[in-house]
């Protein structure tokens, strides 16, 4: 699903950009940080080095619109994945048995090892025979890790 900005929200970002940037361009982590982090985003340092480096380590309004635009897609995940469970939800209950979440987890698309499902079972706190809140799972797991620099 394609998200389009609003004019409001661009003439947000414009301001934003222009108080953080004031050479009129983004040159350095720290501004980008502060730009998107000011603007409700929250990628990770990783994410960020990479949107300036695709960018020559400089990042006109144009460009950091672009960013915007695919970071804002990259942050819909776990809405995304949410639909994705509702999907299959046929009794709309809003859960899913551990153990079926454990089979698709490691399973489908690249598929996870067993020890990295019980790693992520560990930290949402899920038991091997427990019914998971699939909203809540996909909130955990979707988190962005925290950045320490």
């Amino acid at each position: 699903m394609a998200r389009y900005f609003k004019e409001q929200d661009i003439d947000e970002f414009r301001e934003c950009f222009y108080l953080f940037a004031r050479s009129g361009q983004i040159t350095s982590l720290d501004e980008l940080t502060v730009v998107m982090r000011s603007l409700g985003m929250s990628p990770t340092i990783q994410e960020l080095a990479g949107y300036l480096k695709g960018k020559g380590g400089k990042m006109s309004f144009a460009d950091f619109l672009e960013v915007m635009h695919i970071h804002s897609r990259a942050e819909n995940l776990p809405n995304e994945v949410v639909n994705a469970f509702k999907a299959g939800d046929a009794e709309k209950s809003g859960v899913i048995p551990a153990r079926q979440l454990r089979n698709l987890l490691q399973n489908w698309g690249e598929g996870l090892s067993a020890r990295e499902v019980d790693n992520i079972f560990r930290e949402a706190n899920v038991g091997n025979n427990s019914t998971v809140h699939y909203e809540d799972f996909v909130k955990i797991a979707c988190a962005p890790v925290p950045d320490y620099y």
